[in-house]
């Protein structure tokens, strides 16, 4: 009963006074209303941890974000190509130390508008002249693989682009492969309500676009299959990328190496946080 009575009395005189253990990160106080704890960290000249979470925007920044605040607790997490997102939690977990992973850097790898542009068109079917605007607008990301002259050139497409956006009034028939890998289609342009004039276009069976698909990160060159199909008389055509989520593989392993060869002892792990 005594030493109740004693610690009870302790207590009544730390009410309102600041109270410091080995067992706690900040001092701690007694309130007479409700007696609750109330932490004081902040009237002590600085924090007595780190709470920050950082969204950088490129991948050299959160290297050197990594690389000034990294402990041997530190950890980067990325999620893969999906995803393409890099944590950094510099105040992490050791086996016999448990820590409050507070201080984070975040890095998503950000595509590029050329990347945005050509996969919402992938595999959509467009009119002529759809088709015809669409390779003008973006025709500067084509381009001719070194050594592989059979390719189409920028101005190759250009051409085609322009040949079809001039021609309105077109009836397309059977299309025949060539020698080259080309198909030449037939067609009957119709004028002023006369017989018309007859010609041949021809399409190559593939083109190639070399883009970034991130933000500051490599480029590739990527086949894109030349499609059309004739619905009565009109000429229907697209481009299907040739394995585009391997070139996103690809890129974003690109930036995985980036990252880990730069921050060397911090261990990147394949994981969701």
């Amino acid at each position: 009963m005594q030493q109740a009575i004693t610690q009870l009395v302790a207590l009544a005189q730390a009410l309102g006074k600041p109270l410091d253990h080995p067992g706690l990160t900040a001092p701690v106080a007694l309130l007479p209303e409700g007696v609750e704890l109330q932490g004081l960290e902040q009237h002590l000249p600085a924090p007595v941890r780190i709470r920050q979470s950082v969204k950088v925007l490129d991948a050299k920044t959160f290297i050197d974000y990594v690389n000034r605040f990294a402990d041997s607790a530190s950890a980067v997490f990325c999620n893969g190509p999906e995803g393409r997102t890099f944590t950094a939690v510099l105040d992490y977990h050791q086996p016999d130390s448990p820590s409050w992973g507070t201080h984070k850097a975040t890095y998503q790898c950000p595509t590029t508008v050329e990347w945005g542009n050509w996969r919402a068109a992938d595999r959509k079917k467009m009119a002529q002249a759809d088709f015809a605007e669409f390779i003008e607008e973006n025709v500067k990301d084509i381009v001719q693989p070194d050594g592989n002259h059979a390719a189409p050139t920028a101005a190759d497409m250009l051409e085609i682009s322009r040949t079809l956006e001039a021609k309105k009034n077109i009836a397309f028939r059977q299309g025949i492969r060539l020698d080259n890998g080309q198909v030449q289609l037939t067609y009957n342009e119709q004028i002023d309500g006369r017989a018309g004039e007859t010609g041949q276009l021809n399409i190559p069976e593939q083109f190639f676009i070399g883009i970034r698909p991130f933000l500051g990160g490599d480029a590739f060159c990527i086949p894109a299959r030349f499609r059309y199909r004739i619905q009565e008389g009109r000429l229907v055509m697209w481009f299907e990328l040739v394995r585009p989520d391997k070139v996103l593989e690809e890129a974003y392993n690109a930036v995985r190496k980036q990252i880990a060869d730069a921050i060397g002892s911090v261990p990147l792990y394949e994981a969701t946080i």
